[in-house]
């Protein structure tokens, strides 16, 4: 099958790195088509190249390749690092988020010495994340299967925030490190870059968000359940 996406290659991810050691305008105008085309292009036609698979797990996904992908250049206002440019960039593969604002997603993302891809949720108040532990302990077999999934899509579970207190101390062994978590994320990681200059990566990514549907379907399903009681309501 041909593709849109023709790869990102090292040169392009070391101008990407050399741009954001420099952190200047001058030298930023100087690459900056070379940029554009070594790293915001191609990651524009994976957009398109997964979207098929998306749009079939998802249809309500919002995949514009132009709003999907992140800028090189940062937005500095209000943050307190004032660094203009990026050595990592992603892009998320998930609805619209105006109208479903922390609606679980797929990403994909690389930085200076690896990349990785996988299936997220990230909620902002503890009362929405209640209701997707609502749901593991109501569907526990669902939900072990969903995760059954994601392994053998090669994602392993990761939370950067755990809450410190037992919640659920009567709940099943198995279930514990998911209902103490604040955020879900699935992910795959790799330190080879060399894989991203090859379509084989467009592939290889289809087959396994494919695969990760079940805990797609769970995220999404809990994400609605969340916007249907007010826990998140759509963005003005």
């Amino acid at each position: 099958m041909e593709y849109n996406y023709k790869g990102i290659t090292p040169e392009a991810i070391e101008l990407l790195c050399l741009n954001r050691f420099n952190d200047s305008k001058p030298f930023y105008e100087e690459h900056k088509e070379e940029l554009k085309q070594g790293i915001t292009v191609p990651m524009r036609q994976m957009v398109l190249d997964l979207s098929d698979i998306l749009y079939d797990i998802d249809d309500k996904m919002y995949l514009d390749p132009v709003r999907a992908v992140s800028r090189i250049h940062r937005d500095t206002r209000g943050n307190r690092s004032k660094i203009k440019y990026r050595e990592n960039m992603w892009t998320f593969f998930r609805r619209y988020k105006k109208d479903y604002p922390q609606a679980p997603f797929y990403y994909f993302e690389f930085y200076p010495d690896s990349f990785g891809y996988g299936l997220v949720i990230w909620t902002w108040r503890a009362a929405s994340m209640q209701v997707m532990h609502r749901m593991i302990l109501e569907q526990p077999k669902r939900f072990l299967k969903a995760v059954k999934a994601c392994a053998d899509a090669g994602f392993s579970f990761e939370c950067r925030d755990f809450y410190k207190k037992d919640r659920f101390p009567d709940a099943p062994k198995e279930l514990k490190p998911f209902l103490a978590a604040k955020n879900f994320q699935f992910c795959y990681t790799s330190p080879d870059l060399t894989r991203l200059n090859s379509t084989a990566l467009i592939d290889e990514m289809k087959l396994a968000f494919d695969i990760a549907r079940p805990m797609y379907d769970f995220m999404i399903e809990a994400h609605e359940i969340m916007m249907r009681e007010g826990f998140i309501k759509p963005e003005d």
